[in-house]
């Protein structure tokens, strides 16, 4: 065990530890030649050696960001070069080998003796040691820029930095065509992800789009928000009715993020589901957070968004997409439990793309949205029991009743989302959902004790094949099925 620890902190802190080394080892030859040696020493062959070692280092320097930097820009966005040229690590380095070298040539137009060789020495000795020690480690630096692990926390930092500094009300314009152009940029990448099918590259855009989406809500208070009164930015297309909606309700900036979002989203194939799902749970936070803070827009444009999101699912019959999206559309209705008419709404939305898939042919798009309104139901009355009990009366209790109905192909999906519903709210103290399902759905017995019979026979945890749900729709818990246990076991 100790020495793995140390294997982990010797791989962690590698390149440190290396540069570390390299600059120790400068600082004693810097001190063994101060003791022993002196300027004059350095006079005669001095010069000529610093001179050819400055312009060696700085060619190999500029050659590999030469190298480096253009690959980089082929490879994701050409945008990214003006990344790279403004970082600290890359105008540090040049600056100082430039300086090196200006410091050097300055020698040559002073006569011997002047005060002003003995500075000028000493400071190119330290340029000299510091360039010879830094050599290493900087060329490690810049080789980690073709890394999207790397350039992307710094989108995402460029992008941030120009949000606050839009909410100091600071050079307005400047840095909102600075802010708009990184999400441009990430969006880029995103989608050069998509096409060479690089999940990591496609997550880490993902997660960019996200902070910046999160830190434009949290940016929509009206002392932080003045500069959302300025020329706007518009995803091309848009008709001109969108436009002076959005620039009215001043949430343009959460328009066009979100419209670069689903720009990513409509490239995604069937073979990257998991993205599709880490945008889902994205959205669902940024809508909690805009019900947080009480943005009725903003969340009104999430809800279209996850709508387009689903129709778009429909269009292409892809089955499993649409079950990753119930199942999240299912936590942003959670979200809005504070707001029972944003809830209801949502609800209704969700059922008519339900609808929509039976007319299609994806009769299972829809019996995954029933279990999905009983998961709904059990969460929510976690929160609000009250609300769950409305929403089974509004919006659950017609589509099972319509689904057990004895012409339904749906009876058994739609008994075993009730049985499983009413037991779990048993379970879990919710006696009122409970209660609301009983005298609707359960009242007759023989019908309760005969259709739980056939869902205890098959309690299976798993569901038969590995999918992004993972467990089986109709299984109850070891304690709601204790208690479905013992109520047979009375007759």
């Amino acid at each position: 065990m100790a020495q793995e620890r140390s294997t982990s902190f010797w791989s962690g802190h590698r390149p440190t530890m290396v540069a570390a080394g390299c600059f120790l080892a400068a600082a004693v030859l810097g001190l063994a030649t101060a003791q022993h040696g002196g300027i004059k020493d350095f006079e005669p062959l001095g010069f000529s050696t610093a001179s050819r070692a400055l312009n060696a280092l700085m060619t190999v320097t500029m050659t590999c960001i030469a190298l480096i930097l253009p690959l980089t820009a082929n490879l994701y966005t050409p945008r990214l070069v003006k990344l790279y040229v403004t970082h600290p690590l890359i105008v540090g380095g040049l600056s100082l080998l430039v300086a090196g070298n200006l410091l050097l040539m300055s020698l040559h137009f002073f006569p011997p003796g002047h005060p002003y060789l003995p500075v000028a020495v000493w400071g190119l000795s330290l340029i000299y040691l510091v360039a010879l020690a830094g050599i290493l480690p900087y060329l490690f630096g810049i080789s980690r820029f073709i890394r999207p692990s790397y350039f992307m926390p710094m989108l995402t930092r460029k992008g941030l930095r120009s949000l606050q500094e839009l909410s100091r009300g600071r050079r307005l314009e400047a840095n909102k065509d600075e802010l708009f152009e990184t999400i441009d940029v990430v969006t880029n990448v995103a989608l050069t992800g998509m096409t060479r099918g690089d999940r990591q590259l496609v997550m880490l855009a993902l997660q960019s789009l996200h902070a910046l989406l999160t830190g434009i809500i949290q940016c929509g208070g009206a002392e932080l928000s003045a500069w959302r009164g300025s020329r706007p930015w518009f995803v091309p297309g848009l008709a001109k009715e969108g436009q002076e909606f959005l620039t009215r309700e001043r949430v343009w900036p959460e328009a066009y993020v979100l419209a670069q979002t689903l720009k990513v989203a409509e490239v995604a194939t069937r073979r990257q589901h998991e993205l599709l799902s880490e945008l889902a749970a994205q959205l669902v936070d940024t809508a909690r957070l805009a019900s947080a803070i009480g943005a009725e827009p903003v969340i009104e444009l999430h809800v279209m968004t996850f709508n387009t999101l689903l129709r778009e699912a429909l269009e292409e019959k892809d089955l499993r997409r649409f079950q990753n999206l119930s199942y999240h559309y299912r936590l942003l209705i959670e979200a809005f439990h504070a707001s029972p008419d944003r809830m209801h709404e949502a609800t209704r939305h969700l059922l008519h793309y339900a609808r929509l898939a039976v007319r299609q042919g994806l009769t299972f798009a829809f019996e995954t949205v029933v279990y999905d309104l009983g998961e709904l139901v059990l969460s929510l009355g976690l929160r609000d029991e009250a609300a769950a009990v409305e929403l089974i009366q509004a919006w659950a209790g017609p589509v099972w009743q319509e689904a057990i109905a004895p012409d339904s192909p749906m009876k058994k999906v739609g008994w075993r989302t009730i049985l499983r519903t009413h037991w779990e709210a048993r379970s879990r103290g919710l006696k009122e959902v409970a209660e609301a399902i009983f005298w609707r759905f359960l009242a007759d017995e023989a019908i309760h004790r005969e259709q739980l019979e056939l869902l205890l026979e098959e309690n299976r945890e798993l569901h038969y094949e590995f999918n992004d749900r993972l467990m089986r729709f109709a299984h109850l818990s070891p304690a709601a099925w204790e208690e479905a246990q013992a109520f047979l076991e009375q007759w």
